[in-house]
């Protein structure tokens, strides 16, 4: 704890002396919530991320599924150093990361007591031509949460702002995802970058936005060997557009495309080509202090886990989409990635969720949803259904700055969680959370 607060007083004046003597200005912003979670009947769906223990409340005959209860906080601080007009430099700081568990809970396996770490730290240059942003800075985003899993990536990236007035725009960047030959003699190349394009428009119509990316991804090589390893070659194609239908009407839909080649360089080993696929379509209407959405996504799976000719299974719906608390919430474990992946995630899904917003009044929101998913790709002697999840919710602003939400999530669990075996025995699974959250 005296490491953390020794760094923190450091950098804070090394940014006093900087802003006294350069006459810079700071704009800091940041956040703090606290969680609760309680999962009942989940077989621990919390725990052991990236293995099967919850996956949808499966319970063997005879056993009784596990329940769970924690809490966890998170603080974020924000600063912009605004250096002059042209140049300002960006950056995040997490005093306490995401999923510190209180009382250091074992069976969430979170690295607990983790803390202060600079996530994002990259300058923004607003030149003649565009934006430069130069440095680790937040990506992943795109469009809509769907399939969204927000994260800090290593850029060089520009951006059009005004350039090109106020109904277009564009941008482009290099990523480097992946750096494992700096300092080694090595004529293989083990890197995985991307490089991304696109553009949109925007008017009383609503917005679009179009992109191409593609991913060499070669970190598959063994460096010093002719005949083992491999290198992927993925492109992409995905889009996002915001319609208006009328004033309190709309449709927000969104794709994303990906095909190429695993190209493996070894005798003997077949070669798998890529096909992923997913997409949303999500009407809404608001009608006073009421505001309904009906919504349709799909992520596209394999038939089962095995490597086979083509790689089809999307991947899941991301860590940021969560318009069900269970089905696709981060402690549920099923279609959201946040925690490790699921035989859910690999069989990809098709979903329908009708859902209703109320601000009941300048301070109390309520939230009603109501959701149904099964598989994209049936395994051999699974059955497809996820099952059906009901939701509530409310949230109160104690003060401006400060909010206390409830969530409440039930599913009536499908019999996909058998995973093929008529013996096994499932459970229901209920998930009460509620949360905390100071902004500043």
């Amino acid at each position: 704890m005296k490491k953390v607060l020794s760094t923190v007083a450091v950098l804070g004046l090394v940014a006093g002396l900087a802003t006294s003597a350069a006459a810079l200005e700071l704009k800091v912003k940041g956040d703090y919530t606290v969680d609760g979670f309680y999962i009942d009947d989940s077989n621990g769906a919390p725990a052991l991320p990236g293995t099967e223990a919850g996956g949808g409340g499966v319970a063997l005959t005879g056993t009784k599924a596990k329940s769970d209860a924690w809490l966890q906080h998170m603080f974020n601080i924000e600063a912009e150093m605004v250096v002059n007009d042209k140049i300002s430099m960006m950056s995040r700081v997490r005093l306490i990361d995401w999923g510190t568990v209180w009382g250091s809970q074992d069976d969430t396996n979170v690295n607990n007591g983790r803390n202060m770490s600079i996530e994002r730290l990259w300058m923004v240059y607003k030149s003649d031509i565009g934006l430069w942003d130069v440095g680790r800075r937040p990506g992943a985003a795109f469009g809509l949460s769907f399939i969204d899993s927000v994260g800090n990536f290593d850029r060089i990236m520009w951006r059009s702002g005004k350039l090109f007035g106020d109904t277009f725009s564009a941008h482009a960047y290099f990523q480097k995802n992946t750096e494992a030959e700096a300092y080694i003699a090595t004529t293989d190349d083990q890197d995985t970058d991307y490089y991304e394009v696109a553009g949109a428009a925007k008017g009383g119509w609503g917005s679009a936005t179009l992109a191409y990316g593609l991913t060499l991804n070669n970190s598959g090589d063994i460096p010093g060997t002719t005949e083992a390893g491999f290198e992927t070659n993925q492109h992409r194609i995905k889009g996002v557009g915001q319609f208006k239908i009328g004033s309190n009407m709309g449709l927000d839909t969104e794709f994303d495309y990906n095909w190429g080649e695993k190209d493996y360089n070894q005798t003997g080993k077949t070669d798998q080509d890529i096909s992923k696929f997913a997409f949303i379509a999500d009407f809404w209407a608001t009608v006073d202090a009421l505001t309904g959405h009906a919504m349709y996504f799909h992520t596209s799976g394999d038939d089962d886990n095995a490597i086979t000719t083509d790689i089809e299974d999307y991947g899941g719906t991301g860590a940021d989409f969560e318009p069900l608390y269970i089905l696709t919430g981060a402690f549920g474990r099923i279609l959201n990635s946040d925690q490790g992946g699921s035989d859910a995630q690999t069989a990809g899904v098709h979903a329908v969720v009708v859902s209703a917003d109320y601000a009941a009044t300048q301070d109390l929101s309520l939230r009603a949803a109501i959701g149904y998913a099964q598989a994209d790709k049936e395994k051999t002697s699974w059955d497809d259904e996820y099952g059906f999840e009901y939701n509530v919710g409310a949230a109160y602003r104690l003060q401006d700055n400060l909010i206390y939400a409830v969530h409440l999530g039930y599913l009536d669990t499908g019999d996909f969680f058998k995973k093929g075996i008529a013996a096994t025995e499932l459970n229901n699974i209920m998930l009460a959370s509620h949360h905390l959250t100071m902004s500043f």
